[in-house]
């Protein structure tokens, strides 16, 4: 039963890195365009590239999580993340989702130096802020813990599969 609910944590952390990402990318168009744009690919306000992605990194950073180390190598991993993830996105969706063209330092318009700047300190606040208050969930009653993983997990597999029905 430990080991579950410690899988409904990583549910919850999961959904919460996921809908920082969308809060993040909506943030970011609101400052730069002055205009809502929906950069999600879901129904739900939910970036799953960002929900992997920061499950990755806690995986990661779980023994060595000193500043400038997170910093550096989140960059690095992250870069490598959404330049990856980046090609079969654009073949699934028909479109690629984001755009850096403008953006100084930057390759095929999929990645840049200031973007893995950014997502370098993101990592650096998921490490550091993000997660050691997801871990408080282990010693909550396991019962809300386990219905939220539960409850986040169903909403984001019913959307995924929605998503997917709708887009074929």
């Amino acid at each position: 039963m430990k080991r579950f609910k410690l899988w409904m944590t990583y549910a919850v952390e999961f959904t919460v890195c996921a809908l920082c990402g969308w809060l993040y990318e909506e943030g970011l168009e609101l400052a730069v365009y002055h205009a809502y744009a929906d950069r999600g690919v879901l129904h739900l306000p939910l970036l799953p590239i960002y929900g992997f992605g920061g499950l990755l990194l806690v995986l990661l950073y779980r023994k060595r999580n000193a500043a400038w180390f997170v910093f550096v190598t989140a960059a690095l991993v992250t870069t490598v993340l959404e330049l990856a993830a980046s090609y079969p996105l654009e073949w699934a969706l028909g479109y690629l989702p984001w755009d850096y063209s403008a953006w100084i330092c930057n390759f095929e318009g999929r990645i840049s130096l200031l973007s893995s700047l950014i997502f370098g300190g993101l990592a650096l606040l998921l490490v550091k802020v993000v997660h050691p208050l997801c871990r408080k969930l282990e010693d909550a009653p396991s019962i809300p813990v386990n219905l939220a993983g539960i409850l986040c997990g169903a909403a984001f597999l019913t959307d995924c599969v929605l998503t997917w029905i709708v887009r074929i």
